[in-house]
């Protein structure tokens, strides 16, 4: 009997789509060995590439383009997905992402989500009354006033003065008025799709991923503070305390904004993903996962897709499923066999620098399979 091997990578962030990984893996697999049985399941856990992969499964959903301000403010070409006439997906990072901005414009102080209110209004200017927000590879930490801002909401300081939206307007903030809202955001569904289970505030809070976003010691110190200040508020203004709930530092405070404003349900983007797909099903009828992304590291272990696989794969069949991990790089001192992974393979090797990699990183990714080939297929 051939062997069943399940393609299902992640996006490899800054170089490969969950989709172009998938098919660079199954392409190389089936040259070497074309009697195995190989299936593409390329997987989104909430992150950067969500509407991609949603794309790619729900066969008549389309693509709405439209022009939206990125976290700086300055005017960009965006999408959303359109996924039945009631349902929009909105991907905070074609708007609000760290990957629209160069590392040295990063600064969580100034960034907002102004740009990801634009796409909710304009799914609602389609008539969707169900809107799904996926919250990774945000560059923001503004706890989601920008979204707020862009539905209508007044920002307030002690003097009534109207603020701005940023990281460091949470500092300052002292009232929401919500009069002016758009009060078609009130009969929606909302589903938020998250890919960390972090709380708001606090040592496991979005502090622990502010730094990645571009934020110095003193900044995180302002900005934490700030989001202390925006749980309080949010208590005056809503009645709702969800600072210690978990998912709600994801992308910056957005969940707990969408979970505290706008009553959204709070899901793991990669259940949400494998519930629609049925990926359970798949891994059963399977002998090899192969899975992957672009660093593998201890935020793995916080809700990403790779991780959610490979708990539900042993779930499945606690040791008769083989599973790989193929990366751009993995972090040093952990031992991956404590997490129930078989084999990790990384793309980058000593002498290339991170730049030179994610820009080759089809080529290294062909490479790698072709050279471990053996190993991976070999029970």
């Amino acid at each position: 009997m051939s062997k069943k091997i399940l393609i299902a990578p992640n996006a490899f962030k800054h170089s490969l789509s969950a989709i172009e990984a998938a098919k660079v893996i199954y392409s190389v697999l089936k040259l070497r060995g074309k009697n195995l049985g190989c299936e593409m399941v390329p997987i989104a856990d909430g992150g950067d590439g969500t509407i991609d992969v949603l794309h790619y499964y729900i066969q008549n959903s389309k693509f709405v383009n439209c022009n939206v301000y990125n976290p700086l403010m300055k005017k960009i070409k965006s999408k959303w997905l359109l996924l039945n006439k009631k349902t929009a997906v909105i991907e905070l990072a074609k708007s609000s992402g760290i990957n629209l901005l160069k590392d040295n414009e990063l600064n969580p102080l100034v960034a907002n989500t102004y740009g990801s209110g634009e796409l909710i209004k304009a799914a609602l200017d389609r008539g969707c009354r169900s809107l799904v927000v996926s919250l990774g590879g945000s560059a923001t930490v503004d706890g989601g006033l920008g979204i707020l801002y862009a539905l209508g909401a007044k920002l307030l300081d002690k003097n009534n003065n109207e603020l701005k939206p940023s990281g460091a307007a949470l500092s300052q903030l002292k009232k929401i008025d919500l009069t002016g809202i758009d009060k078609r955001i009130y009969k929606c569904k909302i589903f938020a799709l998250c890919d960390v289970k972090n709380i708001l505030v606090g040592s496991k809070g979005t502090i622990n991923f502010s730094r990645q976003k571009g934020a110095n010691y003193k900044q995180r110190v302002i900005l934490e503070k700030g989001m202390k200040n925006f749980a309080k508020i949010t208590l005056h203004t809503t009645g709702k305390n969800y600072s210690k709930y978990p998912m709600t530092g994801a992308a910056g405070g957005v969940a707990f904004m969408l979970k505290s404003f706008l009553n959204a349900d709070l899901l793991s983007g990669f259940s949400y993903l494998e519930e629609m797909i049925n990926l359970k099903n798949k891994i059963k009828k399977s002998n090899i996962i192969i899975t992957g992304e672009g660093k593998l590291d201890a935020q793995t272990f916080m809700g990403k897709g790779v991780y959610e696989l490979i708990k539900l794969t042993r779930r499945v069949n606690v040791n008769k499923k083989k599973i790989i991990v193929l990366c751009g790089e993995s972090e040093k001192g952990i031992n991956w066999k404590n997490y129930r992974i078989d084999l990790v393979l990384k793309l980058r090797s000593g002498n290339q620098s991170l730049n030179e990699s994610i820009k080759n990183a089809k080529n290294l990714l062909r490479n790698l399979v072709e050279k471990h080939y053996n190993l991976i297929i070999e029970s």
